[in-house]
């Protein structure tokens, strides 16, 4: 939760400094790589620009859910959070090195933070299960309602089915009960 609170602080801090952090660094560099500036480049930029900025927040909120013993979830979000904030400090690097206006302990901050988040994320200790244990667990519950949804449909039909043929052959067969009067209605008695 710290690192996340120190790469959220400094993350707020570097654009004061350093102008060029400021804008929006992954859509120039995205601006540089591509020949005609296609539209595909800019929304990508766009988007990963929109996502590294939660990079802090979402390593203070795996802290958050791994004290609160959500583990996994925790984990996840500490994971999420280190990639954000690692490509945001890796945008950083050209600019830091062609101005010397800010201080440079806000970027070994923000590095310091991000590889203790990296470290605690490694150190997390989540439940035995893997993930690839819970999807196959997942996989083979579908599999065993779906067959013994079948099952069932198979056991109706032949149900159904002998039901039709003891139908067949009742009526085929000669009837040796007596003749009922009182079940025809429409006879005089």
């Amino acid at each position: 939760m710290i690192s996340g609170v120190m790469i959220t602080a400094t993350r707020l801090a570097i654009p004061q400094f350093y102008p060029s952090q400021a804008t929006n660094g992954w859509a120039n560099l995205f601006a540089e790589l591509s020949s005609g500036g296609l539209t595909l480049f800019a929304v990508l930029a766009g988007i990963i620009s929109f996502l590294v900025q939660f990079g802090g927040v979402s390593i203070f909120i795996g802290g958050l859910l791994c004290y609160r013993k959500h583990l996994r979830s925790g984990k996840e979000f500490v994971g999420i959070g280190t990639t954000f904030g690692f490509a945001d400090l890796l945008l950083a690097i050209p600019s830091l090195g062609s101005s010397s206006s800010g201080p440079i302990y806000l970027v070994a901050v923000a590095w310091t933070s991000l590889l203790l988040a990296v470290f605690a994320g490694r150190h997390i200790k989540g439940p035995k299960g893997s993930y690839a244990g819970e999807v196959r667990k997942l996989m083979t519950g579908i599999r065993s309602r779906i067959l013994r949804q079948e099952k069932r449909k198979r056991r109706e039909r032949r149900l159904r089915r002998r039901r039709a043929q003891s139908k067949i052959t009742r009526g085929s067969l000669p009837s040796t009960k007596q003749y009922n009067v009182s079940s025809n209605k429409d006879s005089e008695s």
